[in-house]
């Protein structure tokens, strides 16, 4: 089924983005300079360019075409980008560890520490410190990504001027494994990082609390109480471990959707990721690179719910494959 899904969902947006109305006529008129569109070379201009777009279009069989993007793909040819006029494949690969650095690092960060909070509010469920973290993580939630990354580019960036306020590393340092790059990386992924990080972590925490309370509900957990099992131990073992249970499937589909990268935070800090890629990507209707990006997304998402479905009876052993 994940082989079928990744296929079936290759060619359905190969035929979407490829028989769109849109085209990057718009982006390459901007390059031509107002004075060249004058008089009649004007119209060699507009004759070369509408030769050059009629290249771009899709002629022919389109089955025949859809198979041979998906063999292409398959070979890890996804074209070349018609802004960037460089091969899809290597931009991806120059954007994707930024990506993966900043996305992956909130993520597993904002697990670790909402799932333990949820866990505390839930097991705490109905006390002040409660009721005040719950106001606080639904406040947080309800705050659009890009406003906190604003917020937090403004005061921290412009005014205070603690963190840089954009790229992936200071034009004056040398790319390498060397200390003053290494520092310089993490300056600049102070700020993304930690806008991903509070907003993830209160989704986690106010699904773990949520979780929480319904397994403090259990017949079990009521019988470990009845039998004077220590509070602790009911909380980490009894409590703790399956309310993460359900969580799991939802951490490795967020994980997959890393590898799409988070478009309005890299904007924002212009931080040279797949989100900011494809952000400029769909702007100029470079369709060549918003196909690859978005096969790499779905690849990531499908492979990570299939390992999902295969490890979760180990880390649940009632999970049983029935006959």
């Amino acid at each position: 089924m994940a082989i079928v899904t990744i296929l079936a969902t290759v060619i359905f947006t190969w035929a979407l983005l490829e028989y769109s109305p849109e085209s990057p006529a718009n982006y390459i008129f901007a390059q031509i300079s107002p004075s060249a569109l004058a008089g009649q070379r004007a119209e060699q201009i507009y004759a070369s360019l509408e030769q050059y777009l009629q290249t771009l279009k899709p002629h022919g069989n389109p089955i025949i075409e859809a198979l041979s993007y998906l063999w292409n793909f398959l070979h890890g040819n996804m074209g070349v980008s018609i802004i960037y006029e460089e091969p899809v494949t290597k931009l991806i690969a120059n954007a994707l560890p930024w990506t993966l650095f900043i996305v992956v690092t909130s993520v597993v960060i904002s697990f670790i520490i909402g799932v333990r909070i949820g866990e505390k509010m839930g097991y705490k469920r109905g006390t002040k410190t409660d009721s005040i973290l719950t106001m606080t993580f639904i406040t947080i939630r309800s705050i659009p990504v890009y406003i906190l990354g604003t917020i937090f580019l403004f005061f921290l960036g412009y005014i205070l001027g603690i963190f840089p306020t954009g790229g992936a590393y200071s034009v004056n340092v040398t790319p390498g494994f060397n200390l003053p790059f290494v520092i310089s990386v993490l300056r600049h992924a102070v700020l993304p990082i930690t806008t991903l990080t509070l907003i993830n972590l209160a989704g986690w925490a106010l699904h773990m609390r949520a979780n929480t309370i319904y397994t403090l509900g259990e017949d079990y957990v009521n019988f470990a109480e009845t039998r004077g099992v220590m509070d602790k131990i009911i909380e980490s073992k009894y409590v703790g471990r399956n309310s993460m249970l359900p969580l799991y499937t939802s951490l490795i589909i967020t994980l997959g959707f890393s590898f799409g990268g988070s478009i309005f935070v890299e904007e924002i800090f212009s931080y040279p990721g797949v989100g900011l890629l494809l952000y400029n990507s769909v702007m100029n209707n470079d369709y060549p690179v918003e196909m690859g990006i978005l096969v790499i997304i779905v690849f990531a998402v499908v492979i990570g719910m299939l390992l999902a479905d295969l490890t979760y009876s180990l880390l649940d052993p009632r999970v049983k494959v029935g006959e």
